[in-house]
């Protein structure tokens, strides 16, 4: 043990007064960086940049070579739109795609307008990423005026062996076509699946979606089918489904771990199995559906959805508002924005019958805009919203008890003019929700008027607000108004005195409060 001891104090007296580790002066270079480092940083460049950097170290003369990523935008590589901006694109391509012959890449992106003098070129870079064990793929060809074009690029399907199906983890599409004899199925590690303007049949893409077991993100958009898409087989790592503005007639899916779902589109039959938990589902509706259908029939398909998010252009009605008992029974966040026609301006209260199917709602973001046209010039049409800033003292209540909101304590209102509806709901949600933190009214902007028309508008709305919500609004609620153009959406306190004022009102009167108009008036 002593031993011991005398070694370690010999040794710390050798050391005594001397630096233990050597300075070096010797500068860490560019050609110091590790091969896989520099890959992974390359692979963050475009190609141009890419290149270039061989002449930064000798030892980088071809290190640029492994760049595990490759992708090609023909918009800022050389322009697009005419013959010669095309055939350099091909040719930086393939001189490109040249120096990577028979290495490994992670994927190619190709991003240009489509012109049949590409379609054999994409061919050769299709079979390019699939010898190069590439496990992204994604082909961009959307033209910027497609409409009318009835010309597609045919995804060489063929090209794929089971091994390369197998290998695939992520494809992008757009503007392509699947061909008459499709042989797209089979592709059983695919994670994401990106289809946007894609001529494809039900069947083509019902076989397809089927055999993409491991499928966790999919979007479908613009691929009209002309029919029902039905995908019967289970696909239980689907996390994300995002349809939109296909020609669809009906949408079912079998993914039992499905958490969020985007649909714009007209309404059509959609049933997404037992999803349980799907927590966020986004819905832009353009064709017309009752606000009294809407809340009978989401609460149904979407049990457990958490965050709602509604657009679309419902006709109000008051019916909805009596003996339906359906529920978001987890429903938290709540964003409506409903285009309001002049007819319904004076039913926007029965949007509160959203807020009654959802029991546990803690915050609310609704959006009123209106229907109206004014003509600022002469063959110019300019919307404009021209929803009156008038308002009657007697406003109609609902036969509703206090505290049917207990949870709701953040509410925030869009497009406030101060009409007569709009102030009812207000009320309504104020009164009705005895935890509300933070309630933010952003007032309407009237395009096409002149200055001082928007601010006397915009004023006169503020006014009607105050006016009505004095004595009724909790003392533990902050009231915010946001100032003429900003448009930002607020939630919290703390970022709201950024962009906006303050209102000062009379607390809410704890008992006895004297109640304007009555239930009656709502039913008669």
């Amino acid at each position: 043990m002593e031993d011991d001891l005398d070694c370690g104090r010999k040794r710390l007296k050798r050391c005594h007064n001397k630096s233990i580790f050597r300075q070096s002066n010797t500068e860490v270079q560019f050609s110091d960086i590790p091969e896989d480092l520099l890959g992974t940083i390359l692979s963050k460049l475009p190609p141009k940049d890419t290149v270039r950097t061989s002449v930064l170290s000798n030892k980088w003369k071809h290190i640029w070579t492994v760049c595990p990523k490759l992708r090609f935008d023909g918009t800022t590589m050389c322009g697009v739109g005419t013959h010669h901006n095309t055939q350099k694109f091909i040719a930086n391509v393939n001189a490109i795609l040249k120096q990577y012959h028979d290495k490994v890449v992670e994927g190619l992106e190709i991003k240009f307008e489509f012109d049949s003098t590409l379609a054999q070129h994409l061919d050769d870079w299709v079979i390019f990423a699939l010898s190069s064990r590439a496990k992204y793929l994604a082909l961009d060809l959307l033209p910027a005026k497609f409409g009318l074009r009835p010309d597609r690029y045919r995804f060489p399907f063929e090209l794929f062996d089971d091994e390369s199906k197998s290998r695939l983890q992520h494809m992008q599409l757009s503007f392509v076509s699947f061909g008459s004899t499709c042989q797209a199925s089979g592709f059983p590690n695919l994670k994401k699946l990106d289809l946007h303007v894609v001529h494809v049949n039900r069947k083509d893409l019902e076989d397809m979606l089927s055999n993409c077991f491991n499928l966790e993100w999919l979007s479908i958009a613009r691929c009209h089918l002309g029919d029902e898409l039905k995908v019967i087989h289970q696909l239980p790592h689907l996390l994300y489904l995002n349809v939109a503005h296909c020609e669809i007639s009906r949408i079912e899916f079998s993914a039992l771990n499905l958490q969020t779902f985007v649909y714009r589109g007209p309404w059509i039959p959609f049933y997404l199995g037992c999803a349980l938990a799907l927590k966020d589902a986004t819905l832009y509706f353009t064709g017309k559906i009752t606000l009294e259908f809407a809340v009978a029939t989401l609460p149904t398909l979407f049990p457990r959805v958490q965050n709602l998010i509604l657009h679309s252009s419902l006709p109000l009605k008051v019916s909805c508002l009596l003996g339906n008992n359906s529920k978001f029974s987890q429903l938290k966040y709540l964003q409506l924005k409903f285009f309001v026609r002049n007819e319904d301006l004076g039913n926007i209260l029965s949007i509160a019958s959203f807020l009654r199917a959802a029991p546990s709602i803690e915050k609310v973001r609704d959006t009123c805009e209106y229907s109206s046209w004014f003509l600022s010039y002469p063959s110019l049409p300019v919307f404009a919203v021209c929803a009156p800033s008038h308002c009657s003292e007697l406003i109609r209540r609902l036969p509703n008890p206090r505290g049917a909101h207990n949870y709701l304590k953040n509410l925030y209102i869009t497009g406030f003019a101060g009409c007569t509806g709009q102030v009812e709901l207000l009320v309504h949600i104020v009164e009705n929700a005895p935890k509300l933190e933070v309630l933010t009214i952003d007032r309407v902007n009237y395009f096409g008027f002149d200055e001082e028309h928007e601010r006397q508008s915009r004023i006169k709305a503020l006014d009607i607000a105050k006016r009505h919500l004095d004595g009724r609004v909790s003392q533990n609620t902050k009231v915010f108004t946001l100032n003429g153009w900003c448009c930002t959406a607020v939630l919290s306190s703390s970022t709201a005195q950024n962009h906006s004022s303050m209102l000062e009102l009379k607390p809410r009167v704890p008992s006895g409060e004297q109640q304007v108009g009555n239930a009656d008036e709502w039913s008669q």
